[in-house]
């Protein structure tokens, strides 16, 4: 799946098709995720809208009853798209619409016939309907192409993760593939309803004992960094407050081959792959001088096997890394530590965490420097995302940090970062992955001695 952003995503012109639906003025009471509780008061803040879409192609022009069924279907399977949230005087007020009581409709918004056009009449129209206090907060369209055409499923980071852009995208390929042959809903592997998750408290990590090691082990992290998140280390070129537009660097990094022999080399010094990559991005930003240690944070899945692996919804946690920058067989397992240390921190609640500490956290900026990991190869839909052309779009809004995303596919490894738009962060960025390709083709060989030492200039 290739993982990209607003600004850059490229769709083929065509005839664009969206669906709209209305829903009753009541609905069953709701309960808020923490994940989702975070993300409504930054968007009551005034924070920009923050969506993700699925998008894959069909062969074929679009048949406007097939998808219209489609949708209905997926909807009725998955709780977290039947959520509203009301933000009134008295609070936030979320609901739930049973699918029987919503009513649907598809309007064909115009021709295109350049990308930019396309580009253009999407970006607008998910920025204007997946914002959280409204229903739909998602957004159902098509591109149709005689050839063959594009589906895509906006929505608003209240209604899902990363994980569940792929659900999105093997489940409707199926539901529609089934409905253009005339056919009766395809029979779908059982599925768990976010919503009720997080009534029943099982979305996330449960609460530990106030003298808990893992709570100590989270002050340690924070107290040591004078109680505040961390920050990407190399220049940005913003001054503490500033906030820019985003920009987007997008690159391939390793081939198939390349990551199955990191796989290898990491196996062999007691760490995963992750772990690797980690200990090679450590190295790059220690080599342009940032520090022998990279801190950060990773959001992690809470999901389990079974039902809950198809369950469109909210389901990560946020843990903490100090990662050495070493590529010697020693530094990869002490990377292969500090990730299971961190995932084992990473079972606490964050509520719970902040709530534990003997000082509040200290905001230097709006965003925080987060290292994010999805192995695409293990997801729902597999290698069938290849044939698809699928897709995960993100919106693009304004940034005072840098965000990286590494996606492992089954043709390698590639990466997004978000970072501001300024030409002293652009600059970091561009030598950041020039460095982090180079170790990572180190890290495939054989030997185990550490890297060359790198200058900026040099190579």
């Amino acid at each position: 799946m290739l993982v990209t952003t607003a600004d850059l995503w490229e769709p083929r012109p065509g005839t664009l098709l969206c669906w709209d639906l209305s829903a009753p003025a009541h609905g069953a009471p709701a309960e808020l995720s923490l994940n989702q509780r975070n993300h409504l008061a930054g968007a009551m803040a005034g924070a920009p809208t923050v969506w993700l879409a699925a998008a894959f192609d069909v062969d074929g022009p679009i048949e406007p009853v097939a998808l219209s069924r489609t949708w209905r279907a997926f909807l009725a399977r998955h709780g977290s798209l039947q959520l509203e949230v009301l933000a009134g005087p008295e609070g936030l007020q979320a609901r739930r619409h049973h699918p029987g009581t919503l009513t649907w409709s598809v309007t064909t918004v115009g021709h295109t016939s350049t990308v930019e056009e396309t580009r253009a009449a999407l970006h607008g129209a998910l920025d204007e309907r997946c914002g959280p206090f409204a229903y739909p907060a998602f957004l159902p369209a098509a591109i149709s192409r005689p050839d063959r055409s594009t589906i895509v499923l906006g929505m608003d980071h209240l209604h899902c993760d990363a994980h569940s852009v792929a659900v999105a995208v093997e489940e409707l390929a199926h539901l529609y593939a089934a409905f253009t042959e005339g056919g009766e809903e395809p029979s779908l592997p059982p599925v768990t309803s976010f919503l009720e998750a997080v009534s029943q408290g099982s979305d996330g990590p449960a609460r530990v004992s106030d003298d808990d090691p893992l709570l100590r082990g989270w002050g340690e992290f924070l107290g040591g960094r004078g109680h505040r998140l961390p920050t990407f280390p190399l220049p940005l070129g913003l001054e503490p407050g500033e906030r820019a537009a985003q920009a987007t660097a997008v690159a391939p990094l390793a081939d198939a081959d390349l990551m199955d022999r990191i796989g290898a080399r990491a196996r062999n010094s007691g760490a995963s792959t992750y772990a690797a990559v980690l200990a090679a991005l450590a190295t790059a930003i220690c080599d342009l001088g940032g520090g022998d240690r990279l801190e950060t944070m990773a959001p992690v899945s809470t999901r389990s096997a079974g039902p809950v692996t198809r369950s469109l919804g909210w389901y990560t946690t946020t843990v903490p890394l100090t990662v050495p920058a070493s590529l010697t067989d020693l530094g990869l397992a002490e990377a292969g530590d500090a990730v299971r240390h961190g995932v084992r921190l990473g079972s606490v609640p964050l509520d719970q965490v902040l709530g534990s500490l003997a000082e509040p956290l200290v905001q230097t900026r709006s965003d925080v420097f987060v290292v994010s990991w999805v192995d695409y190869r293990h997801v729902p839909g597999g290698s069938a995302h290849l044939d698809r052309a699928a897709q995960h779009i993100s919106a693009s809004t304004l940034a005072d940090d840098l965000q990286i995303w590494f996606s492992r596919t089954h043709t390698g490894l590639a990466v997004r970062v978000r970072h501001p738009d300024t030409a002293v962060a652009s600059a970091s960025v561009s030598l950041l992955l020039d460095r982090l390709e180079h170790n990572l083709a180190g890290l495939g060989t054989s030997a185990s001695l550490p890297a060359q030492p790198y200058r900026v200039g040099t190579n």
